[in-house]
């Protein structure tokens, strides 16, 4: 066979193979799609939720207002309304010279230390003298014990004053007050609450609100310290809730609890070495 005919030939082979992969790519190519049709058109039967937010911002002299709206919309696969859910927010704050004024030093002017080693009465790390059947133990804080204590000076509207102590050695940890009833601005405008206020103007920061729903602030009152105040559907016992807490005692709590569960299983490995001699020594 001539070179020439062994070329044509080879060529033709080759464009043989090549439409034959063509095909089979095509056919798996259909296989695919016929595939993801059920596929898709389950999804497109599934339910769609689409959410629009609205805000706004607006000033009142040294008074700014923030307005939030969302808008959450369920439809089904043909485009009918099944569930719509609206949620809406508002704060108010003041800003400029007036609004800093005893918060902020003014330039020049050296701040006065601000004491974030106590609330309401109590320091953080110290020992609180209570009676063993006075102490309970609080599923919320698994390393903390609890006890009710009441403050030399009472906040207005609030019923009971908790703190909680490192397990073994009763160290002061966290320091909560709380209220059944919500405490109501006395005011009456959009101002923000007249606690957060006064916990600004107390530790000299500025609140962080942490929720759009509920009136949730967070001061940042030293490093490892801080403040939250929940004025409004804080717990299922109560309403409003201002608690206070230490990070380092909090992890000295930590290590007591690790402490008193190896002291437990210590001693119930002990209890069964005995009861398994006794055992034993029956047998």
């Amino acid at each position: 066979m001539s070179n020439r005919k062994m070329l044509t030939f080879g060529l033709a082979a080759g464009l043989v193979a090549l439409v034959g992969t063509c095909l089979v790519a095509k056919e798996k190519q259909a296989d695919a799609a016929a595939a993801a049709k059920p596929a898709a058109a389950e999804k497109a039967k599934e339910p769609a939720t689409r959410t629009q937010v609205e805000s706004s911002v607006t000033t009142n002299g040294n008074m700014v207002t923030e307005r939030r709206r969302e808008t959450t919309t369920t439809t089904d696969a043909d485009g009918n309304v099944i569930a719509t859910c609206t949620s809406e927010s508002l704060q108010s704050y003041p800003v400029g010279e007036t609004a800093t004024a005893g918060i902020v030093a003014a330039p020049g002017v050296k701040a006065e230390p601000v004491d974030t080693d106590a609330f309401l009465g109590l320091k953080f790390g110290d020992v609180f003298k209570v009676a063993k059947k006075d102490i309970v133990q609080d599923e919320d804080e698994p390393s903390l014990v609890r006890a009710k204590f009441k403050p030399a000076k009472p906040l207005a509207g609030f019923d009971d004053y908790f703190v909680y102590l490192t397990p073994k050695t009763h160290k002061v940890a966290m320091v909560c007050a709380c209220a059944k009833k919500a405490i109501e601005p006395t005011d009456g405008n959009w101002r923000r609450h007249y606690l957060v206020e006064a916990l600004e103007k107390r530790y000299r920061t500025w609140a962080r609100r942490l929720s759009w729903t509920h009136p949730y602030y967070r001061f940042d009152v030293a490093p490892g310290r801080r403040v939250t105040a929940c004025l409004a559907g804080a717990t299922d016992d109560y309403e409003a809730v201002i608690s206070a807490w230490d990070a380092e005692v909090t992890r000295e709590a930590d290590e007591e609890r690790a402490e008193i569960a190896e002291e437990a299983r210590k001693a119930a490995e002990k209890n069964r070495k005995k009861r398994m001699q006794d055992a034993l020594n029956a047998f």
